[in-house]
């Protein structure tokens, strides 16, 4: 494949699996001899991260885009790309997406959009106009995402690609010691540490987390515990940790960079996501490094988990239920060991981030020539 210029555009200004996604891959594009240019929030993490690039074929713009209807938003993308004429944009939340979409369709250049959540698009005009009219393609975070588009008037399945986050083995590997995390924690050798990684925000489901844990420590009294990120319900978060049954074994970490040397210290992680979730980014990270995983069955993670093959599934909203998962893999540690050996191997073949751009590029030269044979 010829060298493509791919215009990435975010109007979130949040640091999840959405915009830690497009800063992946835009560095894998550039690994790869392509030239990308993201246009996102001013302030943002996403736009402080942009800009530790120096890579000659990587630009940054800063934009504020308050609405999906701003007059200054709308100039100021549609002068950046008419200057730069990109091969492909590519654009990722709604408000983004209304403006980059207008100005792709007025610049005659072909669009690629991404639906990173499974709450589903409500079947009516002008949602169901704007996916069916804009976008060549559209790239889902997974399969249930995609069937849910694939039920508003006018999309056709060839339209719609499935391509889960893939995972940086280079940084997410057995070799990574968590030992600093547990000594930071003051763990003892056998001691056990269940985690959970993200955004703090309620459909992530830290709450009903927290109503695991004493549930769990009735079982495994020296259990500790850990809340990694931040986010909008970071303090509600942080008090409700403070509960006296569980003041000491909650530790809420806080926003933190060492993800790897956190999911290695771990000997279970678990995500409770009730709605929202697609396929998780910590979850294949997690099956890299071996660490055992409890996940609600939001989104796309049953079929991540092949239906409890890879990891253990539990009901979304139930403190209970994620606990009856944890105790089980605190129990039976060679069950775990099995799910763990089928997650890495299934992770090696299939959740590369080098597997998950191949595709991506796959997808960005089928636009292109849909775009050309109209």
């Amino acid at each position: 494949m010829n060298p493509l210029h791919i215009l990435h555009s975010e109007a979130a200004i949040g640091w999840g699996g959405q915009e830690i996604r497009i800063f992946q891959e835009s560095q894998q594009l550039l690994g790869r001899g392509h030239r990308v240019t993201v246009a996102c929030q001013p302030g943002s993490p996403l736009a402080e991260r942009c800009v530790t690039i120096s890579d000659p074929n990587f630009n940054f713009f800063p934009v504020s885009m308050p609405r999906p209807l701003s007059f200054s938003a709308f100039r100021d993308l549609y002068r950046i790309v008419k200057k730069l004429q990109p091969d492909i944009l590519h654009t990722h939340s709604s408000i983004d997406s209304w403006l980059v979409s207008f100005i792709g369709k007025m610049l005659h250049i072909p669009i690629v959009r991404s639906r990173h959540v499974s709450i589903p698009v409500k079947n009516h005009f002008p949602n169901n106009w704007f996916y069916s009219s804009f976008p060549e393609r559209i790239i889902t975070s997974g399969e249930v995402i995609r069937n849910h588009l694939l039920q508003l008037n006018g999309i056709g399945p060839e339209k719609v690609v499935s391509i889960p986050a893939g995972v940086d083995m280079g940084r997410f590997n057995l070799s990574v010691s968590g030992e600093n995390i547990r000594a930071e924690l003051g763990l003892q050798a056998n001691q056990p540490l269940i985690g959970k990684v993200g955004v703090i925000r309620g459909w992530k489901g830290h709450n009903y987390f927290l109503d695991a844990v004493p549930l769990v420590l009735e079982k495994f009294p020296t259990a500790r515990f850990v809340i990694v990120g931040t986010g909008p319900g970071y303090e509600e978060i942080k008090e409700k940790a403070r509960a006296e049954n569980m003041k000491n074994s909650v530790t809420v970490m806080g926003h933190r960079e060492d993800i790897p040397e956190i999911v290695a210290a771990l000997d279970i992680l678990v995500l409770a996501s009730f709605a929202g979730e697609g396929t998780s980014q910590v979850i294949p990270q997690a099956f890299a490094m071996k660490t055992p995983v409890v996940a609600t069955r939001g989104g796309s993670i049953a079929e991540l988990f092949r239906d409890g093959a890879r990891g253990v599934l539990a009901d979304i909203k139930s403190g209970a239920s994620q606990a009856e998962g944890i105790i089980k893999v605190l129990q039976e540690p060679e069950w775990a060991r099995q799910l763990t050996e089928n997650s890495y191997v299934y992770c090696q073949k299939e959740l590369t981030i080098e597997r998950k751009m191949d595709q991506t590029l796959a997808v960005y030269s089928e636009a292109m020539n849909s775009f050309q044979n109209r």
